[in-house]
């Protein structure tokens, strides 16, 4: 039971290659060696820079399975009467890969009857004869989001130039060729360090590179290197950070990886801590170090892919490019601070936001006016409202500043830092800099109600000038993140508690958008509904988090019970209560009602009593259950509405059991379903049980 190795030699591959082939490396081995029937324990991919490896153990020698016999078309259809195949016989012959003269005629033991067979050996290749096929699977199964061709540009598409495959079956070398490329046993070691490595079996493998300085197993990288960096750490007395999280990329950026210390010159201690550490991580990827007491230390840890022995030049090297880096940081923050708030807010007048959306001062408009709207909808309190009005204001005036130009990470920042070196307040300051949290699912929402509502506005807007404009994300295209600030309204909305209807924060930003003279989708109604509905896919999402599943979220919706806080609230309920009896009699009313009205044209605007006795109970539980409904829905009570309409329950069956809804009668007929369609209206402020899956399959 040979281990199995393939490894895809290749150019350096971007961290974002590298992490899509970690991902996909051993689901493509363990199909394509279930699918040859050949047993082996789970396989796992080894990844680094410049290669991709995949490794099973205790693969099979040989393929397993049986003699099969595969059943064809009747004989009396396969021959004709001189004994001859027709079309049929060899159409099946064909598509078993076998001659006519290979087809045999023998009873169906089932049916009596006589068919054509082909009787086909078990399958049993041995693993080396296997390998190629399956080399070629993986190879050709990889997806990334951009790739490449080279050579003649007839070859295959990979992320980066394909150079070398090695393929090892235990200690067994297996050679072939895959789209032009030479499979053998021999790998390459560390681009600079290493050379030519003769790997002596697939469990040798990680062995074999680390010897010629590759540490081929990320994982084992990753731990090589937050070791190191701790060490180094320690030794300058401090603690490594990595706020950006760009540990991840230098992961895939080298193969033997050795930290280095470098120092800050001190006349750039100056800028402010944001700053330092932007331009540290922003493309250098370097670890800013914190003293004891929290003060930035005036030091940087990198890792490097060089000589461990030239550490002194790679140090110096690296100071060099940090140096240049602050040089033009420290250039552009001066540049602002002389230009001064009210200068870089004038430059929004000659920055083009869209095309058909007009430019950033526009934008810093409808935000203050967006956060007004938004403020009066979540009732928030006046000097709450007044700092996220003024916070608004200065929110953009960033985007005309040289330093955000320099390095795009600090815009919110900057401007933050800008309004509270001019003597804005620190709730406004604080608010520009909350604008565009959360940045992702595991982002902290702003801390504060101003920040809450300016990141609120600047979603809504966002949303809703790319839907006006008919720049709707599809699949996996989003280039506006237009899904993260969906996602991020929904959460900043649930996180206040703010029970705001989606349609009355939607419908005033495009007024705000027309009445700017913007280039808007002459189908206003068909951009909002399709906003609306991306929304609440995002709502979906959220709460799916938390475990409600879709279909207690949209049996909420369907209820309207009020905005996104008061449906996210009931959706949980429904879910809590989905095996509860009252909830499941409650659904079958419901459902009973919806298939006797389903398509029906009778009924009328109100039920007026005749003196049928079964009829007046059922208006007068009606009138009892819609009291209650409107009290529940009024307290955002979700247990109290299921307890009401559970309480028609037995007002409903009565009367089904009493009546007859489609009565000869048009009049009498015309009041039962007018009666039925307010049962049913009543269910439906509770939850909508089309969509509800309850305990029984109601």
């Amino acid at each position: 039971m040979p281990d199995l190795l393939i490894e895809i030699g290749c150019e350096e591959l971007p961290s974002s290659a590298c992490r899509d082939a970690i991902a996909q490396a051993p689901s493509l081995l363990d199909a394509a060696l279930s699918d040859l029937r050949l047993a082996a324990e789970p396989a796992v991919a080894w990844v680094a820079p410049r290669r991709i490896a995949v490794h099973a153990g205790g693969v099979a020698e040989r393929q397993g399975g049986e003699a099969v016999a595969v059943r064809g078309p009747a004989a009396s259809a396969a021959f004709d009467d001189s004994g001859a195949p027709t079309k049929a016989a060899e159409g099946f012959a064909r598509g078993q890969g076998v001659a006519v003269d290979d087809l045999v005629v023998r009873e169906d033991p089932g049916s009596g009857r006589e068919f054509v067979w082909v009787d086909k050996a078990a399958d049993d290749a041995p693993l080396d004869a296997l390998v190629p096929s399956i080399a070629k699977r993986v190879l050709e199964g990889l997806r990334f989001g951009k790739t490449m061709r080279w050579g003649d540009g007839t070859g295959l598409r990979f992320s980066r130039p394909v150079r070398w495959i090695t393929a090892k079956a235990g200690d067994a070398t297996v050679a072939f060729e895959v789209a032009g490329i030479p499979a053998g046993g021999v790998s390459q070691g560390h681009r600079f360090l290493g050379g030519p490595v003769d790997v002596a079996s697939a469990s040798s493998y990680r062995d074999d590179l680390r010897a010629s300085f590759v540490i081929a197993d990320h994982v084992a990288r990753r731990e090589a290197i937050v070791a190191g960096l701790d060490a180094a750490a320690l030794a300058a007395g401090g603690a490594w950070s990595d706020p950006a999280g760009k540990l991840e990329e230098v992961l895939h950026l080298v193969e033997w990886p050795s930290v280095i210390t470098g120092s800050i010159r001190p006349e750039h201690l100056g800028l402010p801590e944001r700053v330092l550490v932007t331009a540290m991580q922003s493309h250098q990827r370097y670890m800013p170090m914190h003293a004891p007491d929290g003060t930035l230390m005036p030091a940087f840890l990198a890792v490097s892919n060089g000589d461990p022995a030239a550490a002194a030049i790679i140090t110096r090297g690296n100071e060099d490019v940090l140096d240049a880096r602050l040089q033009d940081a420290a250039f552009s923050y001066e540049r602002d601070i002389a230009a001064g708030l009210a200068e870089l807010d004038r430059r929004l007048d000659d920055i083009v936001f869209h095309a058909r959306l007009g430019t950033l001062a526009r934008k810093r408009d409808r935000l203050v006016a967006g956060v007004a709207d938004i403020g009066a909808l979540a009732a928030v309190g006046a000097d709450d409202l007044a700092a996220a009005e003024r916070a608004a204001a200065l929110a953009k005036a960033d985007q005309g500043a040289i330093l955000v130009a320099e390095f795009s990470e600090l815009q919110g920042f900057a401007a933050s830092h800008y309004a509270r070196r001019a003597g804005e307040s620190e709730a406004v300051a604080e608010a520009i800099a909350e604008q565009y949290l959360p940045e992702g699912p595991d982002s902290p929402v702003p801390a504060t109600v101003a920040g809450a509502l300016l990141a609120c506005a600047e979603k809504v807007d966002n949303l809703v000038g790319a839907f006006m404009v008919g720049e709707i994300p599809s699949g996996s295209k989003d280039p506006y993140g237009l899904r993260r600030a969906a996602a991020g309204l929904v959460r900043v909305a649930l996180d206040r508690g703010w029970d705001i209807d989606v349609a009355d924060l939607l419908r005033p930003a495009v007024v705000r958008l027309r009445d700017q003279g913007a280039d808007l989708e002459p189908d206003e109604d068909a951009g909002l509904a399709a906003l609306g509905d991306f929304v609440s896919d995002r709502l979906v999402h959220h709460l799916g988090q938390e475990g409600v599943p879709q279909d207690a979220v949209r049996a909420a919706e369907g209820a309207r019970p009020g905005g996104l806080a008061t449906t996210a609230a009931w959706a949980r309920a429904l879910h809590a209560h989905r095996d509860d009896p009252a909830l499941a009699r409650a659904g079958a009313g419901a459902n009973r009602c919806r298939r006797i009205i389903a398509g029906s044209a009778h009924g009328m605007d109100g039920y007026a009593s005749a003196g049928d006795p079964h009829e007046d109970a059922l208006a007068d539980a009606l009138s009892g259950a819609a009291a209650r409904l409107d009290a529940a829905r009024a307290a955002s009570d979700p247990a109290a509405a299921i307890a009401a309409a559970e309480a028609l329950a037995g007002p409903v069956d009565a009367f089904f059991d009493a009546v007859m809804v489609n009565a000869d009668d048009p009049q009498a007929r015309d009041r039962r379903h007018a009666l039925v369609r307010r049962a049913g209206e009543a269910y439906g402020q509770v939850a909508d049980f089309e969509v509800l899956v309850l305990k029984g399959g109601e």
